[in-house]
C-alpha cells in the first residue's frame, strides 16, 4: 500500500475528514475511518484518497463485497492508480473470484506496484477452457409482451457499453479486462441488470462478464449481443445480397462462436480479435443484428429485390412483409440455425430498429417528395439540396412481420432506439400532444402506447433511450426534454422519467444510452464544423451526441465554473493593469477566461485573418460583451456559417448552411441556430421552425462534484468573472491541433487575439496535443437511476 502511504507520510492539507480519517486508519479504526469518511462519500465525485481509505477499512473489517464499490469506482474512472488496482484484485481474491482478482493485480503490477506481484504468485493458475457441450433449451422467452427468464417475467433495466475512451476511435477498444470488470461492478450496483454492446468487444470484456456473473449468481448482469455491419461501397449500399450478406452471416457466427467461448479471431483492421474463450452464453439475453438503416436505402433495396419472401427453419416473413423485412428473417433464422446446430440452443432475436423505420403512419410526417409538392402548390420556390431525412415516414421495418414459426425454439422481439425528440412526428402529432403519461403531459408516453399497440403481444425494447449534457441543442421537444442542452443534474431527473415511462407503458424495458461521453460521436448540426478525423481528440461540448454518458469524460484539471479563482494561481497574466486583469487557459473542451475589472467586459476575439477592424492590426472575428444583466457572443457576419433565405413567401425563412467561409469586416451578428426546420404535415398543414442564439451567454456555477455545461460565466465577489468557452462557439475546427474554421479548409493558427477596450491587443497560444488529457466521473444520472432502480421488482 505504498501510495496510501504516500498520502498518509506527506499529511497532505486537505479537508478535515480526510485528515481525521487519515489518523484513524493509521491507529486500526476501521469503523472511525468510514465513519470520518462519511460526509465525504455522500458526494458526487469524492476525492481519491477518501474512496482509497474507505475500500482498504472496509477490506480490513472483512466486508469484501462492502470494498468492492470504492475500487470499482476508482478502476472504472483510471483513477487511483496501481494502488486502486491492487485493493480491487484483494476484494475480488478475497470473495473467491481469482480470475478477475488475477486481472486487476497484474494490471497493478505492469504500473509498477510490486506488492502485486507477491499475491499473484499465490493464485493457482487459470483453469483449461472448459469442453464445448451440446447446450439444453433456451432458459430465455420473449413473448406476452415481455421477456422471461428461467420461467420469470424480467424487466430490462440496463445500459448501452459506449467503450471509446478519449483519443480514442470506436474499434479502438480497451484492452484491460479489470477495467471492463469495474464497469460491470458499477452498473451492477447502480441496479442495472442488462448491458449491450454493438458489435464484438475485445476477449477481456468476456472474461469480465463471466467472472462478474459468477461471482454475482443472484443478480448476473444479462447481454443483448450486436452483429455490426459496415456497408462497403464496393458491395453497394442497397444490394445486400451474395457476398455481403454472406460476410454479414460469417461476422454473426463469429459472434455467437465467441459468446460461446470458441472463437479464435486473427486481427483485422477496426474489429476485436484474440482467444475467445469465455462461454457467456448463459446470459445472453438476445442478439440484435444490424444497424439503424436509412430510409433511402431501405426503399431502394425494396425497389430491387420486388417478391422477396422468406420461410426458414425457425424464423418466417409474414404476408405483406416487405423484401427487406424477408432479407432480415433470413439473416435472423440463419444464425438460429447456426447457434442450434453447433451449440444445441438459440436466443431471442432482433434488429436495431428507430422511429424513422417504425411501422406506424403519422400524418404530421410527409415525405421530402410530399412536402415539395405541397409547398410548390403553394408558389414556393423549393431548390433541391438533397437533405434525405426528411424522409422519416417513408417505408418501414416492422419486427411484428418477422415471426418464428410454429414450434420453433426462437422468439422475435422489436428494438427500437427511440428518444423523445426526435423524428419531428413525436413533436409535432396533435395526438401525442394531448397524452398523459404517470408524471403529467408527455409526447413520448403517446408514442410509446402507439407502439405497445402495434406490437401487441410482441416483446418492445427500448434499445437506446436518453439525453445529453451538451452546451448546444440539436432538436428541441415540448416538455423541454430536447437533444442537448441539459445540466448533469436535469439529464438524471429527465432519464429517469423516461425509463419509467417506458415501463408505465408495458414496454419489456430500456437500455439507457450511454456508459461514457464519447468525443469521437458526430452531430448533423455541429460535426461540418470540425476537422474531419479529429474528433476523438476534443471534446465538443456544443454536439449532443458526445454527452449522453453516465460517465462523464472530460478534461483533466481543477478548473470549474464556481467564482473561485484559486485554480488560476499558477496561470500567467495575458494583461495586468491597475484596475483590471486578463488571465486565459485551454483544455481540450474550453478557452477559460478570468477577468477582473469594470463591468460590463468588452472583449473582442481575433482567430483567422480579416474580420471587423478593431483596432490597427486587429481584426476580430468574435465581439463579446458580459455584464450583471447578462451576456453575448456576436460572431462577423462574413464568417457566421449560415445564411438567412426563404423560399419566396413570408414566413418561408430558413438558414442556410453555406459551407466554410471567411470573415470580412462586419457588421457582427447574432450566432443563431435552427434545431427544428419548418414542416409541412401531410395535410399541408404549416409548423414553424424553430431557432436559437448560441451566443446567448447564460450565469450559473457548477455544481459540487458534477457539471453544468449550460453555464458559461459565474461572476464572484470582487468583480472576478469566470468565463468559459466551447471550442465549437469560436469556430475552433480542431483546438489539439489549433485549427481555425475557414474557406476553403480549416486554417492552422498561433493563437487567439485578445483585445480589451482601452488596452493593446494580446495574444494566447495554446499547446497542441496528440493524447488528449481526459478524466472520468460518474455523473448525478448514475446516482439517480441507482435511487430509482435498486429499490424496483
Amino acid at each position: 500500500m505504498r501510495l496510501l502511504g504516500m498520502f498518509l507520510a506527506l499529511g497532505l492539507a486537505l479537508a478535515a475528514p480526510l485528515e481525521e480519517a487519515r489518523a484513524h486508519y493509521q491507529a486500526g479504526r476501521m469503523e472511525a475511518v468510514l465513519n470520518a469518511l462519511n460526509p465525504l462519500l455522500q458526494g458526487y465525485d469524492p476525492p481519491e484518497e477518501a474512496l482509497l481509505l474507505a475500500g482498504f477499512a472496509q477490506y480490513r473489517l472483512g466486508r469484501f463485497s462492502e470494498a468492492l464499490f470504492p475500487f470499482s469506482r476508482l478502476v472504472g474512472t483510471l483513477k487511483g492508480g496501481p494502488e486502486a488496482l491492487y485493493g480491487f484484485g484483494l476484494a475480488l481474491r478475497a470473495l473467491g473470484d481469482l480470475e478477475g482478482a488475477r486481472s486487476a493485480l497484474d494490471w497493478a503490477l505492469r504500473q509498477g506496484y510490486r506488492d502485486a506481484g507477491a499475491i499473484l504468485q499465490t493464485l493457482p493458475p487459470p483453469p483449461p477452457p472448459a469442453p464445448k457441450v451440446r447446450k439444453g433449451p433456451p432458459p430465455f422467452a420473449a413473448r406476452e409482451g415481455r421477456f422471461w427468464v428461467e420461467g420469470k417475467p424480467f424487466q430490462v433495466r440496463g445500459v448501452n457499453l459506449g467503450v471509446a475512451l478519449p483519443g480514442r476511435f470506436p474499434a479502438e477498444f480497451p484492452q484491460e479486462e479489470a477495467l471492463y470488470r469495474a464497469w460491470l461492478e458499477l452498473l451492477s450496483a447502480m441496479g442495472a441488470n442488462a448491458v449491450r454492446t454493438y458489435t464484438l468487444l475485445p476477449p477481456a470484456f468476456y472474461r469480465a462478464l463471466l467472472h462478474h456473473n459468477l461471482l454475482h449468481k443472484d443478480r448476473p448482469l444479462y447481454l443483448f449481443q450486436g452483429v455490426w455491419t459496415e456497408l462497403p461501397e464496393d458491395e453497394g449500399y442497397a444490394d445486400w445480397e451474395g457476398p455481403f450478406l454472406e460476410k454479414f452471416l460469417l461476422d454473426g457466427r463469429e459472434v455467437l462462436d465467441a459468446l460461446h467461448g470458441n472463437l479464435r479471431r486473427p486481427p483485422r483492421p477496426g474489429h476485436a480479435h484474440g482467444d475467445y474463450t469465455a462461454d457467456v452464453s448463459p446470459w445472453v439475453l438476445g442478439l440484435l443484428v444490424g444497424r439503424e438503416f436509412e430510409p433511402y436505402s431501405v426503399k431502394e433495396y425494396n425497389e430491387r429485390h420486388p417478391g422477396r419472401t422468406y420461410r426458414g427453419r425457425f424464423v418466417e416473413a409474414l404476408p405483406g412483409a416487405t423484401p427487406f423485412e424477408a432479407y432480415l428473417a433470413e439473416l435472423l433464422d440463419r444464425l438460429a440455425q447456426y447457434e442450434w446446430e453447433a451449440y444445441g440452443t438459440v436466443r431471442p432475436l432482433s434488429v436495431s430498429n428507430w422511429p424513422t423505420l417504425d411501422p406506424l403512419f403519422h400524418p404530421t410526417e410527409s415525405t421530402r417528395e410530399e412536402e415539395t409538392k405541397l409547398r410548390q402548390a403553394r408558389g414556393e420556390h423549393v431548390p433541391e439540396d438533397g437533405v434525405k431525412e426528411l424522409d422519416n415516414d417513408r417505408v418501414s421495418l416492422d419486427m411484428a412481420l418477422i415471426r418464428p414459426l410454429p414450434g420453433s425454439p426462437v422468439d422475435t422481439f422489436a428494438n427500437y432506439h427511440a428518444y423523445p425528440y426526435y423524428p419531428d412526428f413525436m413533436n409535432l402529432s396533435p395526438r401525442y400532444r394531448e397524452a398523459q403519461g404517470p408524471f403529467g403531459p408527455s409526447n413520448y408516453f403517446g408514442y410509446l402506447l402507439d407502439l405497445k399497440a402495434h406490437h401487441g403481444d410482441q416483446a418492445v425494447l427500448i434499445g437506446e433511450i436518453g439525453l445529453p449534457t451538451s452546451r448546444g441543442i440539436a432538436h428541441f421537444q415540448p416538455q423541454g426534454w430536447h437533444h442537448g442542452g441539459h445540466s448533469e443534474n436535469a439529464q438524471a431527473e429527465g432519464v429517469a422519467r423516461l425509463t419509467q415511462e417506458v415501463e408505465a407503458a408495458q414496454l419489456a424495458g430500456s437500455l439507457v444510452f450511454s456508459l461514457m461521453d464519447e468525443w469521437f460521436k458526430r452531430n448533423w448540426l455541429f460535426m461540418d464544423w470540425e476537422t474531419p478525423g479529429r474528433d476523438p481528440f476534443w471534446h465538443n461540448l456544443l454536439d449532443p451526441e458526445e454527452n449522453y454518458g453516465l460517465l462523464a469524460a472530460t478534461a483533466q484539471g481543477g478548473f470549474r465554473l464556481d467564482e473561485k479563482a484559486e485554480a488560476w494561481e499558477g496561470v500567467p497574466f495575458l494583461l495586468r493593469e491597475e484596475d483590471r486583469f486578463l488571465k486565459a487557459h485551454a483544455d481540450p473542451e474550453y478557452l477559460w477566461l478570468l477577468y477582473r475589472g469594470p463591468l460590463p467586459l468588452r472583449l473582442y476575439l481575433d482567430t483567422v485573418p480579416g474580420g471587423v477592424p478593431a483596432a490597427e492590426g486587429f481584426g476580430a472575428e468574435f465581439y463579446l460583451e458580459i455584464g450583471p444583466e447578462g451576456g453575448r457572443l456576436l460572431i462577423e457576419a462574413g464568417y457566421y456559417p449560415f445564411q438567412e433565405l426563404d423560399h419566396g413567401l413570408p414566413g418561408t425563412e430558413y438558414l442556410h448552411f453555406r459551407g466554410p467561409t471567411r470573415p470580412k469586416e462586419g457588421p457582427f451578428v447574432p450566432f443563431l441556430l435552427e434545431p427544428n426546420r419548418r414542416r409541412t404535415g401531410r395535410d399541408g398543414t404549416d409548423y414553424p421552425r424553430l431557432v436559437y442564439e448560441l451566443g446567448q451567454l447564460k450565469q450559473g456555477q457548477d455544481p459540487e462534484g458534477a457539471r453544468d455545461p449550460t453555464a458559461d460565466y459565474a461572476l464572484g465577489e470582487g468583480g472576478i468573472l469566470e468565463l468559459r468557452i466551447p471550442w465549437g462557439m469560436l469556430l475552433i475546427a480542431d483546438p489539439s491541433r489549433r485549427l481555425a474554421w475557414y474557406a476553403p479548409e480549416p486554417m492552422p493558427i498561433e493563437g487567439i487575439g485578445l483585445l480589451l477596450e482601452g488596452a493593446p491587443p494580446v495574444r494566447f497560444p495554446w499547446p497542441t496535443w496528440e493524447e488528449p488529457p481526459f478524466a472520468l466521473r460518474l455523473k448525478p444520472l448514475y446516482f439517480r437511476l441507482r435511487d430509482l432502480w435498486r429499490g424496483a421488482p
